[in-house]
C-alpha cells in the first residue's frame, strides 16, 4: 500500500514539474509576414475600411487561416495590449524564420494638448490628451488632413494625428527580408561585331602573298636592268691624259 501511495505522489509531483515548465509564448505560434507597407488590419472580414496599416516587415500571429481573410492577432508586448483582426491572406508571407520579437514595440509622446478620435475621419472625439503623454502605437492611416496613428491610451483605442506626437521612425525588424527579390547586377550589353569566316581570312592570306611575290619580282627586274655597258666603259678616254 505505501508503494502506491509513494508512487501516485511521485506521478502528482512530476505533473506538476511539467505545468511549470511553460515554454515561451511565441515558440510553437504560426507567424505571418508583414511585406508591404500598406497591408490593412481589418476589424471584421466584411470590413471596407482598415483599422490601420500593419507596421513592414513585422509579424502577425495567425489565429485562423482563410482563402481571402486570416484571423489574425498582433501585439500583446509590455503594455499594448493584443488586438484581433483580419488581414488579406494573398498579403502574408510565411518565412519560416524564428521569430523571437514579432511584434512593434514602440510609445509615441503628445508634443501638444491632443485630440483622440474614435474614426479615421478624425471626426468624432473621444477624449484630450496633455502633452507628454505615452502613446502605445498599433499602426497608422492616410487622412484628407494627412496621416494619423492608431493608438491606446489609459486602455482606450483610437486615432491622433500626425502633428499631435513627436517624430520617430520605426527600424526594420531584425530577421533577413527573405521575401525581397534580390537585385542581380546589370551586366553590359555584348556589341555584335561582324565575324569574317575562315574563307575570307584564307582568301586574304593568299593576296598578301602575291603582293609579296609581285613585289619581288619587280625588285629582280630592276636589279637586272641597272648594269653598267662594260664595252662603253673600255673604249672611253680622256683627251687631257696625252697633253
Amino acid at each position: 500500500m505505501k508503494r502506491v501511495l509513494a508512487f501516485i505522489l511521485a506521478v502528482i509531483i512530476t505533473l506538476c514539474s511539467f505545468s511549470f515548465n511553460v515554454k515561451p509564448a511565441y515558440a510553437d505560434a504560426l507567424f505571418a509576414r508583414i511585406t508591404t507597407e500598406n497591408t490593412p488590419f481589418y476589424p471584421t472580414e466584411s470590413s471596407t475600411q482598415p483599422l490601420f496599416y500593419l507596421p513592414y516587415t513585422y509579424y502577425v500571429k495567425v489565429l485562423r487561416s482563410g482563402e481571402h481573410f486570416t484571423h489574425v492577432e498582433c501585439y500583446g508586448d509590455g503594455d499594448t495590449a493584443a488586438i484581433d483582426g483580419f488581414v488579406p491572406t494573398e498579403m502574408l508571407f510565411f518565412d519560416g524564420l524564428s521569430v523571437q520579437n514579432p511584434f512593434v514595440v514602440l510609445q509615441l509622446t503628445t508634443v501638444n494638448t491632443a485630440v483622440l478620435y474614435e474614426d479615421a475621419a478624425l471626426t468624432k472625439q473621444t477624449q484630450y490628451i496633455f502633452e507628454n503623454r505615452k502613446l502605445n502605437y498599433y499602426g497608422f492611416v492616410e487622412t484628407s488632413s494627412g496621416k494619423a496613428y492608431f493608438v491606446s491610451y489609459n486602455d482606450r483605442l483610437g486615432y491622433i494625428k500626425e502633428t499631435d506626437v513627436y517624430p520617430f521612425s520605426i527600424p526594420n525588424h531584425p530577421n533577413e527580408l527573405t521575401f525581397l527579390t534580390p537585385e542581380v547586377p546589370e551586366t553590359p550589353p555584348i556589341e555584335n561585331t561582324p565575324q569574317q569566316s575562315n574563307s575570307d581570312f584564307f582568301g586574304l592570306k593568299v593576296a598578301i602573298i602575291i603582293c609579296i611575290l609581285f613585289a619581288g619580282v619587280v625588285a629582280l627586274f630592276f636589279a637586272l636592268s641597272k648594269h653598267p655597258d662594260r664595252k662603253a666603259a673600255a673604249t672611253y678616254y680622256d683627251d687631257n691624259e696625252y697633253e
